[in-house]
């Protein structure tokens, strides 16, 4: 991934968190770390953090063996003879520290922090497509990528480690890159992945239910989100969904010096859209911002992409753009890979990927397809293994939405796939009819296909860009688009001659 060519420098770790207790010594300067004891080297400091299921303390005596010279923790380890720094928030304290050795990156740059339920990846890639339309160089970090301005590599995260994140913004200023975009996941805004960096636009573009297997309450999971309030520069913005009920407990926890855009479509905002128009193949609206107005277009459709590109051009607002370039530039924005992408290999219906995985996205997907669509609305879909299964009924009474659900396989992980399947099943409305089971993904989008009507719509939703598919503890080559197009080729004899065109 993009590493930054400047070596990590020196930092004080009493200079760092004057607060901070020492063991062994009065202080502990470092210039390397990590918080996992396999990459420790000679002379390093080793991150013994608080983890979900264990305490990084259990990997101290490796770390040891691999050279670590000292240890930053919650609490002393008494069987330890290495010098030890000793803080309450040692997640918060490491990151700060990844930052601090390669001089507080975000200070050089200006940078917008998304996060939310859904739309971060799509908002991110919006941003940065506005600020190159303008020849402000913009780097990415989220869900698809990590790219420094110049050279992309493929994510594992969506906000990195710490030491990744450090590195990665740390590369984009010696890319000549002047402006980021990073998606803040819930889990490394609460675990201090992010800590150390200043943000001059934060934007929460919504909150639904998600990840409660790893908050443990809705509450907890706002307040993690809420988070990135606490991280914008003095005389920052941060934007806000006004059509979003829970922005209120947002701005319950806002810091006095933090300037506010609210954007909305149904609701009065600072920034909004009217007269917004639905096609197949993209959507127009008016954008409004005090007394001005502009006619926009974007290729992307959807009422929640028109939420997503108001969130953009808040933050495009805020970093110089005008109405008429982010107008112009929202004729530029690329397609989003595995957000309500197509795939068309000549067929006479519409197939989309999508990377819905809540019941708010998933409900999202299915009107927006709704309202452009001649024939039924087929939704394939699944849901992660070992995540939050609250959620999985709230899908199924989404999915109840389309004309026809066929219930497969996500990521089922260490779990059953058939009990995942069940728990989304028992949310669809009895009603409603017995769904589709097909628990093998691949047959399951085949079995979409091959019975699809002209003018059809299918949405194959849950890992949009995604390459692989866990099944227990294989991870295996599987790429929802790729598959579409393998079906739609396979069981659609016209499709072979004018694929090659499309």
């Amino acid at each position: 991934m993009p590493h930054s060519l400047r070596k990590p420098g020196i930092i004080s770790l009493r200079g760092l968190i004057p607060s901070a207790s020492f063991v062994g010594c009065v202080d502990i300067t470092v210039s390397a770390v990590s918080e996992r004891s396999d990459d420790c080297t000679p002379g390093c400091l080793f991150a013994a953090l608080p983890g979900t299921n264990i305490h990084g303390r259990v990997h101290v005596k490796q770390a040891i063996q691999r050279g670590a010279a000292a240890i930053l923790t919650d609490r002393p380890l008494a069987d330890v003879t290495l010098p030890q720094c000793i803080v309450p928030d040692a997640r918060q304290v490491y990151g700060r520290l990844c930052q601090g050795l390669y001089a507080f990156p975000s200070q050089r740059l200006g940078v917008a922090g998304v996060t939310g339920t859904n739309g971060k990846t799509t908002t991110t890639w919006v941003v940065r497509s506005l600020l190159n339309s303008v020849s402000l160089q913009t780097g990415l970090i989220g869900t698809i990528e990590y790219h420094d301005g110049v050279e992309s590599q493929p994510a594992t995260l969506t906000t990195p480690d710490s030491l990744t994140l450090a590195r990665t913004l740390a590369a984009m200023p010696e890319q000549k890159t002047t402006h980021a975009a990073i998606e803040l996941s819930s889990h490394a805004l609460k675990q201090g992945r992010s800590a150390g960096i200043l943000l001059d636009v934060g934007v929460i573009t919504n909150i639904t239910q998600d990840h409660l297997d790893y908050h443990g309450s809705f509450h907890d999971y706002i307040r993690s989100k809420a988070r990135i309030s606490g991280m914008i520069k003095r005389g920052g913005l941060l934007a806000l969904n006004a059509d979003d009920p829970n922005t209120e407990n947002v701005l319950e926890r806002l810091e006095a010096d933090v300037q506010v855009c609210t954007f909305g479509i149904h609701s009065p905002a600072d920034l909004s859209a009217c007269n917004v128009t639905l096609a197949p193949c993209g959507t127009r609206f008016t954008l409004c911002y005090r007394e001005q107005r502009v006619d926009c277009e974007i290729p992307l459709i959807g009422q929640h992409n028109v939420s997503n590109c108001l969130a953009a051009a808040a933050t495009a607002l805020h970093f110089g753009l005008s109405l008429e370039e982010i107008a112009r530039g929202f004729k530029q924005c690329p397609d989003v890979p595995g957000r309500l992408q197509p795939v068309n290999a000549g067929q006479d219906f519409r197939v989309f990927v999508d990377f819905a995985h809540t019941d708010d996205a998933l409900r999202h997907v299915i009107q927006t397809v709704r309202e452009t669509s001649q024939g039924r609305v087929v939704v394939v879909f699944g849901a992660g293994g070992d995540r939050d299964r609250t959620k999985r009924p709230l899908m199924g009474k989404a999915a109840s939405l389309a004309d026809e659900i066929i219930l497969t396989s996500d990521n089922p992980r260490s779990e059953d796939p058939y009990q995942i399947i069940d728990d989304i099943r028992s949310g669809i409305p009895f009603r409603r009819g017995m769904p589709s089971i097909l628990a093998n993904r691949r047959e399951a989008i085949q079995t979409a296909i091959r019975q699809a009507r002209p003018g059809d719509t299918i949405i194959v939703a849950g890992k949009g860009h995604e390459q692989k598919q866990i099944l227990g503890d294989l991870s295996l080559p599987f790429h929802d688009a790729t598959v579409c197009r393998e079906a739609i080729e396979k069981f659609c004899s016209f499709s072979h001659s004018q694929s090659r065109a499309a």
